[in-house]
């Protein structure tokens, strides 16, 4: 054992504690440390030859101990080599910062433009609190740790650089703004600040007195930016890396549509769905940026579009969320909230391009542009078991550029639409029927060239018809109204719903709905309380506001209760028809129905169904049917099946449709009853299918039941089959879906009409109804399989009769020269049908007042 001297132990002391301090350690650490060292160095002692160990000895120890060591900084003498200049720093690292966050905030320029740098509120907090730790450093941070400082120091280094390399790409563009439009510090700013944030966490770092805690502190803080960045962006980057998968026509595509379904982004799932191909002025968002929205900028414009396909990223993100993209909100910023959009002048109106003007589908949302006047009109006849309804809407848009508004409207069980009005310079002008060629060839004509004043409305599914409106000006309004021939559904009539839009709803937007009858009638709506009319005259009436999401995802449906039972012979004068027949009867029949087979019915796999699911079971259990689960395939199923199925996503219910006629058409099964949520997504084996149901002896019938609203693309591919049904309307679910199923299981009666007409008004069968018998007859000679009228003639019918059907649309021009142009003529005003303007009288008040009237004329 050696001899210590007591200089040697004092200098031994005083070198742990400097080395404790050098290498960042305190309490327990640095008392480790200590005693590791010391063991060390009295191993190295007993090395040594000397038997004492004095200070000369223990420096040499020291010495090849610390080799490799850099000496410790000096102390912070309050005064930097090269101080920050304060205007510079705290212009770029502070002030300009906020005001281009908050600029960004109420504008939303940059992501108007390019990119969307602030999609959420946490993006906008990360981003402030760079300015905030640069303003807290420059006011010198006081009584603040070492370790607090480089972990705020290092946190803000990242972010600001991360935003800085971002605008990197756009340095170009915005000196050129700058020298010559006078603008570009917008987006100059993030590189600025990423450099001065660099420069001044630098500086601090230089002045640190404790340098090894301080750089603890900001590895920390470091790795604290890159989980928020992460935790952010994260999400977005998985779901762009599988989008390439799902959208393409590899293996891999289900697999990676399933991944998505697991788990996914849907900001940047709905942000891709509209971002269109081959166009200038899109925006993305930052993965988007990342990826390849930086090219634009880097070629002074070029194409910043993706690889993906926008309209197979619109089918990927229904078959990963189960919803339409269109029923979602459009992509907004932090901007677009209600302050911001409050907070807009006229002159700062933004551009919003529309590439699917005058196209068949809904396609994307508009954000500036909203339905902000909504009503309903309506009259049901009880006696001829027929309504009439009329809808208004008024568009406004906000937008810089002219817009135009598309809807698809569910509309009562079995009607069309027989009248279609636009306001052009605050008069109403009356439509044109015609072929459906014909009516769209004009509405393209006018709306997308001439871009006039055109509004078109045609079939595009069982009972939907697609509207379209152009041009809404821009900070204008475009007002329409269409009109609703339907007959009752025993004692329902269904109001008509949106089911899909491209535009949005008005904040505060309420639908004003007045009904009335010449009977009693009940207003039932899905999960309320039944509203009952009031007496009105001789009749009854009902007004109410609603809120504007009943327009889409309530269901409402007005019940006749003044008579029950079998529908009466009633007659009409049909103002449409040749003078030896006027005169239109309409007899109650009925049609003796057997089942055919056992019941088939079909189950939509789709999340949308998961809410259906607990009545779905009740509706099902016990009852003789086979079930086919709709998953992407079809899997053949029980209700304890159904019971643990767990329903996600869109799912395609083409291969399961497609079991079920094949069933139906060997006679392995009767009826088939399709229970279905949205279904978004095209047919990818259309003709396949068609040819399945229109080939051989028998035509399957498909009852398909919408559990939950939205558009129905197989619906509207089978169209025209003729084997589509349209189900009950589940007023209540379980009650409802029971009864129709029950029906279907039995041998039945059905009710159904003959038709006869003479020159001469009929005798015995009390007063006229209303002209809408004329318009049920003609709705039922075009679209019935059964019916004598040759198909080249029904569209000249459904014209005569101003019905809009699958072979017929109806379109308002501006001019009686555009009409011309285009081989049209638009309707007598006279002769377009009209709510009563007050409830009509009875039958035997009508009686009593022609016989008043007789006898006043023979007093004269």
């Amino acid at each position: 054992m050696k001899t210590w001297t007591t200089q040697a132990e004092k200098r031994l002391a005083e070198y742990l504690d400097e080395r404790a301090r050098r290498e960042g350690f305190d309490d327990e650490e640095a008392d480790e440390l200590k005693s590791d060292l010391r063991r060390h160095i009295h191993e190295e002692a007993e090395r040594e030859a000397s038997g004492n160990i004095g200070l000369m000895q223990l420096e040499g120890i020291l010495g090849r101990l610390d080799a490799g060591y850099r000496p410790a900084p000096e102390p912070w003498s309050g005064q930097s080599k090269r101080p920050l200049n304060p205007m510079w720093a705290w212009s770029w690292g502070v002030v300009m910062p906020v005001i281009v966050v908050l600029v960004e905030i109420l504008t939303s320029f940059c992501g108007g433009v390019f990119f969307d740098p602030v999609p959420t509120w946490w993006h906008a907090l990360l981003i402030l609190l760079v300015p905030a730790i640069n303003a807290w450093f420059l006011k010198g941070a006081p009584g603040a740790k070492e370790p607090t400082k480089g972990f705020a120091a290092g946190l803000a280094v990242i972010v600001a650089v991360f935003y800085g390399l971002l605008f990197l790409p756009l340095i170009h563009l915005s000196a050129f703004a700058l020298i010559y439009i006078g603008m570009g510090l917008l987006s100059l700013t993030p590189v600025f600040a990423g450099l001065w944030t660099w420069r001044i966490g630098r500086q601090v770092g230089k002045e640190s007195p404790d340098v090894p805690r301080y750089r603890r502190g900001w590895k920390a803080g470091l790795a604290t930016a890159l989980v928020a960045l992460m935790a952010l962006e994260g999400p977005s980057l998985w779901t762009r890396s599988q989008l390439e998968a799902a959208t393409g026509n590899g293996a891999d595509r289900e697999a990676a549509v399933q991944r998505l379904r697991a788990f996914h982004s849907s900001r940047a799932l709905l942000r891709a769905c509209y971002e269109r191909n081959g166009e200038m002025g899109r925006t993305t968002d930052i993965v988007g940026w990342m990826a390849h929205g930086w090219l634009q900028a880097a070629t002074l414009g070029g194409s910043a579009s993706s690889n993906l396909d926008t309209a197979k990223v619109r089918d990927v993100f229904f078959r990963v969320t189960g919803k339409p993209f269109t029923s979602v909100k459009p992509p907004r910023a932090v901007s677009e909230t209600g302050f911001a959009r409050r907070s807009r002048v006229d002159g700062d109106r933004e551009w919003e391009f529309d590439e699917h003007v005058g196209g068949d589908d809904v396609a994307l949302r508009l954000k500036n542009l909203d339905l902000s006047e909504s009503r309903f009109d309506g009259h049901v006849d009880p006696r001829s078991r027929l309504g009439y309804g009329e809808w208004t809407m008024v568009f406004h848009n906000r937008a810089q550029n002219a817009q135009e508004a598309r809807c698809q409207v569910l509309l009562p069980r079995g009607g069309r639409v027989s009248r279609l009005t636009l306001w052009v310079n605050g008069e109403p002008r009356e439509a044109a029927f015609n072929a459906v060629s014909k009516v769209k060839a004009a509405y393209k004509a006018v709306a997308v060239v001439q871009r006039r004043d055109p509004v078109l409305v045609t079939m595009c599914g069982p009972d939907t018809v697609m509207v379209q409106c152009f041009p809404v000006p821009a900070g204008g309004d475009m007002k329409i109204r269409f009109g609703i021939t339907a007959p009752l559904d025993g004692d329902l009539w269904e109001m008509p719903r949106i089911l899909e839009r491209n535009f949005g709803l008005k904040d505060g937007l309420e639908h004003a709905v007045w009904m009335q009858s010449e009977g009693t009638f009940d207003l039932l709506e899905q999960g309320a309380e039944k509203r009952t009319a009031a007496a009105d005259g001789p009749g009854r009436s009902m007004a109410l506001t609603l809120p504007a999401a009943t327009i889409g995802n309530s269901l409402l449906a007005v019940k006749a209760t003044a008579d029950s039972g079998e529908a009466p012979a009633v007659w009409c004068e049909d103002k449409f028809a040749p003078a030896f027949e006027r005169y239109l009867v309409r007899e109650p029949k009925k049609f003796h129905r057997k089942p055919e087979g056992k019941l088939l019915v079909v189950i939509d796999g789709s999340a949308s169904m998961d809410e259906a699911k607990p009545w779905l079971l009740q509706a099902l259990s016990g009852r003789n049917a086979d079930i086919l689960l709709a998953d992407d395939g079809v899997s053949p199923v029980t209700v304890r099946d159904l019971h643990d199925q767990r329903f996600s996503g869109g799912r395609d219910n083409e291969p399961a449709l497609r079991e079920a006629v094949r069933r139906a058409k060997s006679g392995e099964a009767g009826d088939i009853v399709w229970i279905h949520g949205p279904q978004a997504v095209g047919l990818a084996q259309t003709e396949a299918l068609l040819q399945l149901i229109e080939r051989g002896t028998r035509i399957p019938v498909i009852h398909e039941v919408m559990a939950s609203p939205g558009p129905n693309r197989l619906a509207e591919a089978l169209q025209s089959s003729g084997a589509m049904r349209r189900g009950p309307a589940l007023l209540n679910p379980l009650e409802d879906l029971a009864a129709f199923l029950d029906t279907l299981a039995i041998e039945r009666d059905e009710p159904a009409s003959h038709w006869r007409r003479s020159a001469t008004p009929p005798e015995g069968l009390g007063a006229p109804v209303w002209d809408h018998l004329a318009r049920q007859w003609a709705m039922e000679s075009i679209d019935s399989t059964l019916s004598e009228v040759p198909e080249t003639d029904r569209p000249a019918l459904a014209a005569r009769y101003q019905l809009v059907t699958r072979v017929s649309g109806a379109v308002v021009l501006e001019t009686i020269e555009q009409y011309e142009q285009h081989g049209l003529k638009p309707v007598d005003a006279d002769s377009v049908p009209q709510v009563p303007g007050v409830p009509e009288p009875s039958t035997s008040l009508l009686i009593l007042l022609a016989a008043t009237a007789a006898a006043c004329r023979r007093r004269r």
